[in-house]
């Protein structure tokens, strides 16, 4: 009976031990102002902390995504999002809020005017190329419980910065890195509306515009008639 019982106190410390590590190469930024119309102190913070252990990541403003609602968006080269809102209709792409307190989310691009609006439901971020950091400005908050989750390289689901009951709503800005790359990242907003703009990801995930390929491709053919002749 006490081996028995030492097995299952050993397996258990071993499992817990596994969990621990799946989480152990996340490190999280977020700033909560409560009550806010637009960032506060407390989020510009913590989005300065994110961009410098991220430097260099790109940033979706959404200002040139089409306005109204979509099945599937490219926000960016190698971006895809998609996402159904709290009655199963698709999400939107808005550039006004439906009030003016702190119950809406709004734009967070200075000089910009537009943004992803998660009508409940959820938004997913899907990636060409693996990634180890995100993070974006969240504005509308109101209900405790709404995450972001991702399936780490190691299959393990993560579920991270669940949100303070606000009450009265508000605004942050929540980011994380991960030693452990991932694909994806959704957002579940439960049945609150929300607003999410300014989103960080690593610029490394970009897929080069067909232009740009245009230009190497021609690069690389010079370079190699310049190695031709001189042969």
């Amino acid at each position: 009976m006490a081996r028995s019982r030492i097995m299952v106190i050993a397996t258990f410390l071993m499992l817990f031990a596994l969990v621990t590590s799946a989480h152990a190469g996340i490190a999280t930024y977020s700033g909560y102002d409560v009550g806010a119309i637009a960032p506060g102190a407390n989020s510009t913070a913590a989005a300065a902390s994110f961009d410098a252990a991220a430097p260099g990541d790109a940033i979706i403003t959404f200002e040139s995504s089409p306005l109204g609602s979509f099945a599937s968006l490219t926000p960016a080269p190698g971006v895809t999002l998609t996402g159904t809102d709290f009655f199963s209709s698709n999400q939107t792409i808005r550039n006004v809020t439906d009030c003016g307190n702190a119950l809406c989310g709004n734009n967070t691009t200075l000089g910009g005017s537009h943004f992803l609006y998660v009508f409940g439901g959820t938004a997913t971020f899907t990636f060409a190329s693996p990634i180890n950091s995100f993070g974006a400005y969240f504005g509308g908050l109101q209900i405790d419980g709404v995450n972001l989750s991702f399936t780490d390289a190691g299959g393990a689901q993560q579920v991270l910065l669940p949100t303070p009951d606000f009450n009265s709503g508000g605004f942050a800005f929540v980011g994380f890195t991960d030693t452990s790359a991932f694909s994806s990242v959704t957002f579940n907003a439960l049945n609150d509306f929300i607003s999410v703009d300014d989103v960080r990801y690593p610029a490394s995930a970009r897929v080069p515009e067909p232009a740009t390929l245009l230009l190497l491709g021609s690069g690389l053919a010079g370079l190699a008639g310049l190695a031709w002749r001189k042969n």
